[in-house]
């Protein structure tokens, strides 16, 4: 029986709710946010469109379209709001939802359908990608739709509008993050094929007017970045980011079985039911719908293909998360014996539940640090919710353990984020920057400088994004000579603000004429 469509508007909502304290009041973290940031504001500054630049380097590692979101954002509100840059990602996150709902709700087990649109928003790296601010979750939700367009063409939907949206999806897959989102289309359609013995058919769906569609919108972007970078902004973005990433990576680089360690955190707490449906369905030869099948087929070679390429994330797993928890809860009924059910969920919530704890008086004694800085009530109800969710997993309940987790995690979210503002100096430069510029409107300084170690790296990790705040270039100066040479350094003006580290904190100084 269909299920109303207010379910999901509903889950929606309740997920935003719990969101929204954090989405409101939390900083931009230092390691990537930030320096998105700084790259948005130089590409409207110098007015670039298609090559982006990091203060004056060239950054080819991401195309364009985050960006020009990023980049409408601080047009329409006048400053970077970041609950406008979550919801670029908590959106997608929701569409993703909402297509695999539709998907597969023929094929979904009655009342399963939003016991899999749970489990999806509550599996840890969906959960936390869905709030931050990149370029994956955009990607995950072209990738999805991509393969979607295909399916209803293989379906018998020889539709015009089918055959223009798969390459477009394929496109803006590849627009929003780069090769994958090219890659994960090309080879998970023959893949499916070819396990219907099918393979004969690819040319209906990768034909002359999808090369034709993608040719046309990519020799564009192409154009554009040669334009704009010249030759070798070109040869970064076509070469660089994706051969060497792919063959010998520079950045993030890690073994061919990196996935198949860290698959079990990224899709906690539901990893052990989602690997061991799809696996005992495949080992017993469960006879599956072909949506299903595509599902899980498409997880697997997302998996092989993420495996084989040299640069590794957990994030990088993301398009395969939601294939995986569909097909998975689609395969549940194909598992006869209700207890190998059971201990699927049983295994990581129990661990969960008894690491909890620990976790929580742990952060007790880091009293100097972010994780001193928890809220004891964000660590009780998310234990609340994971006790639920083991008792529902020992009577063998799949929804009420999936709801009672996911009740847990959210709540544990939510107060968070109404305390997250006690945790922003430890993962971002927002508050720094707000008290070095009162200390500057003060003296009436208006120089920033941020100190570097004698090989030129900054002393504050990635702290030339800090521009975000300050609204002008940080100068980067050794710190031998700041502190050798400190009044020749302020010179004739009113002085200068230096931020540099102290005992592995960021902090300034201000250095002035008196």
């Amino acid at each position: 029986m269909e299920q109303k469509p207010a379910r999901l508007i509903i889950l929606f909502a309740l997920c935003t709710a719990a969101l929204l304290p954090l989405m409101l009041m939390r900083d931009a973290t230092v390691s990537n946010e930030l320096r998105y940031l700084s790259i948005a504001d130089e590409a409207l500054r110098d007015g670039h469109l298609f090559a982006f630049y990091n203060h004056g380097v060239p950054y080819a590692d991401k195309p364009p379209l985050f960006f020009w979101l990023m980049m409408a954002g601080k047009l329409l509100f006048g400053s970077h709001c970041l609950l406008y840059l979550s919801l670029l990602s908590l959106i997608p996150a929701f569409v993703t939802v909402a297509v695999l709902d539709r998907w597969c709700a023929p094929a979904l087990p009655a009342g399963y359908r939003t016991a899999a649109a749970v489990a999806l928003l509550s599996t840890f790296y969906f959960a936390a990608s869905a709030v931050t601010v990149r370029m994956d979750m955009l990607m995950t939700m072209f990738i999805t739709l991509a393969l979607y367009s295909f399916y209803r063409m293989y379906e018998g939907d020889g539709r015009l509008r089918w055959r223009i949206a798969f390459p477009v999806f394929v496109f803006l897959a590849i627009f929003s993050k780069g090769a994958v989102g090219f890659l994960v289309p090309l080879l998970c359609v023959p893949a499916f094929l070819l396990a219907k013995k099918q393979l004969r058919t690819v040319g209906r769906y990768w034909g002359w007017l999808t090369w034709g569609i993608l040719a046309l919108l990519c020799g564009f972007w192409f154009f554009m970045a040669y334009r704009e970078g010249g030759a070798d902004y070109l040869r970064n973005l076509l070469l660089h980011q994706t051969v060497d990433r792919a063959v010998d990576a520079f950045d993030h680089k890690a073994p061919v079985y990196y996935y198949f360690l860290h698959f079990w955190y990224i899709m906690f707490p539901w990893c052990v039911l989602v690997a061991g449906s799809i696996v005992t369905a495949f080992v017993r030869c469960t006879t599956m719908d072909d949506r299903a099948r595509f599902l899980a087929c498409s997880a697997a070679v997302i998996l092989l293909i993420l495996s084989l390429v040299s640069s590794k994330l957990d994030i990088y797993f993301l398009p395969a998360a939601g294939l995986a928890v569909y097909a998975a809860f689609m395969l549940l009924p194909g598992i006869e014996s209700g207890k190998s059910v059971r201990w699927m969920m049983l295994v990581p919530l129990v661990l969960a539940a008894v690491a909890m704890p620990a976790a929580y008086f742990i952060t007790r004694t880091m009293t100097d640090t972010f994780a001193g800085s928890l809220s004891p009530w964000m660590f009780i109800v998310l234990e609340a919710g994971i006790i639920a969710a083991v008792a529902a997993a020992f009577r063998g309940n799949v929804k009420s353990a999936v709801f009672s987790f996911a009740a847990g995690l959210y709540l544990a979210v939510f107060v968070f984020g109404l305390q997250v503002k006690q945790v922003n100096p430890y993962i971002g430069y927002h508050s720094l920057c707000e008290h070095a510029m009162a200390a500057a409107e003060e003296k009436g300084i208006d120089r920033y400088v941020l100190a570097t170690y004698a090989d030129g790296v900054p002393m504050m990790s990635r702290g030339e994004n800090a521009d975000v705040y300050l609204g002008r270039s940080l100068e980067l100066v050794p710190l031998s000579v700041i502190e050798n040479s400190a009044d020749s350094l302020v010179g004739d003006t009113n002085g200068i603000i230096v931020f540099t580290i102290t005992e592995k904190n960021p902090t300034f100084a201000v250095y002035g004429n008196d």
